[in-house]
């Protein structure tokens, strides 16, 4: 390993540190807004966390997940944010569903990593009612949770839609972390990992040998869609499709999505690996772009929401290679190098970790919300999600 990486790496554990409260991990303890338990980036400080071994950090992690299952909805529903200081918390004006997932990935991975059955257990009817929750997201009897656009992460103008690759990969990953929580603890499990798995993989990476019936139990309702199915079925696919409205299937390669793809252990090993190749160049300079090329207003995809856009505060618009719109994020680097560890071998993730350690050091190591296309740091400083996701990378790397 590189001297920057060592570096990094004890910089990402003293961030968690500086994040860690009573009520959890805060996203950023260096800006107001993110100041709060934000429900996705605490469930990856969570992981981040446990992959460092220190019980104060173990403790956070399973007071994140004390706070953000005691302020779920009556339906299952994990909030968007949770603000200590005043009592409040929401759902996101648009709607929140990744959260939800989050939240039991990172359950799973506690139990995981600590062994800890009885604390685990508190946080069993919380595990239950979400993916129940997640489960009526299921709007087209596709098996897929589909979602209103700004749902996920990306909850500004710039969006997926319907059946995206995100939120369905961390679906399939939360069914699984579900199942593994349920078998620890004795308790039933009917949601089967597997078979959305095949599901998943079926629907986001279209193929002409495919039977129909594995899609819809009595094949496409819609010709459009059938059409739309087979016309995505090409050959020399190299990424799952974005998402999926009806009969639009949206070729726009979402790098964050394919890699929580990975994450879930959704593609074989041969398919990981070509995947993680053909994301290689959104990493350069910097790890990782969340679009190999940005999105342009007239690309046909719908994705860029104008009227949104001009009514959104500047800070968070998606002009090309800003924001959302194909900047690199070092927190999804994070996750690239991890995945690159172990599908790709020693030598690629040692280069792309130690490209998203000279990402968090921009700035005298103001671990940046995000970098923008002229390579500048932009965004809130010392997100704990880059420390968390650094630190995953790092401990994959170690065990190469």
């Amino acid at each position: 390993m590189t001297e920057r990486i060592e570096e990094s790496f004890e910089r990402s554990v003293d961030l968690l540190s500086r994040a860690a409260t009573t009520h959890g991990f805060v996203a950023s303890p260096s800006f107001d807004h993110y100041a709060a338990i934000w429900g996705r980036d605490a469930s990856i400080a969570c992981l981040g966390a446990l992959a460092t071994g220190r019980p104060d950090l173990v403790r956070t992690a399973a007071a994140t997940l004390d706070t953000l299952s005691a302020h779920a909805s009556p339906l299952g529903q994990i909030p968007a944010v949770m603000i200590p200081a005043r009592g409040e918390w929401d759902f996101g004006e648009g709607g929140v569903v990744d959260t939800t997932a989050w939240f039991v990935i990172a359950v799973g991975r506690y139990l995981g990593v600590t062994g800890d059955a009885e604390r685990t257990r508190t946080w069993w009817p919380a595990v239950q009612n979400a993916i129940t929750w997640l489960g009526y997201q299921d709007v087209t009897g596709s098996g897929l949770v589909s979602a209103a656009p700004s749902t996920d992460w990306m909850d500004a103008a710039l969006t997926r839609s319907g059946r995206t690759l995100h939120l369905n990969a961390l679906y399939v990953w939360a069914v699984r972390s579900g199942e593994q929580i349920a078998c620890e603890l004795g308790e039933a499990w009917t949601v089967g990992g597997d078979e959305l798995a095949d599901r998943f993989d079926a629907w986001f990476w279209p193929r002409r040998d495919l039977d129909p019936a594995t899609l819809y139990p009595h094949g496409f309702a819609h010709d459009a869609t059938r059409i739309g199915y087979w016309e995505a079925a090409t050959p020399a696919r190299t990424h799952y499709l974005s998402h999926i409205v009806h009969a639009a299937f949206v070729e726009t390669c979402d790098v964050l999505a394919n890699l929580m793809a990975v994450a879930a252990g959704i593609p074989d090993a041969g398919r990981a690996a070509l995947i993680l190749e053909s994301l290689e160049p959104s990493a350069d300079p910097f790890p990782t772009r969340t679009f190999p090329q940005p999105i342009g207003i007239g690309d046909g995809s719908g994705m860029l929401i104008s009227t949104a856009e001009a009514s959104i505060p500047h800070r968070w618009r998606n002009r090309p290679g800003a924001y959302h719109n194909g900047a690199a994020w070092p927190y999804i680097g994070g996750f690239h190098a991890e995945a690159a560890a172990r599908h790709l071998g020693r030598d690629a993730a040692t280069a792309l970790l130690d490209r998203v350690a000279a990402a968090n050091a921009l700035g005298d190591w103001s671990f940046p919300e995000w970098i923008d296309a002229d390579g500048l740091p932009a965004g809130a400083s010392h997100q704990t999600w880059n420390a968390a996701t650094f630190v995953l990378g790092f401990r994959a790397l170690g065990e190469v």
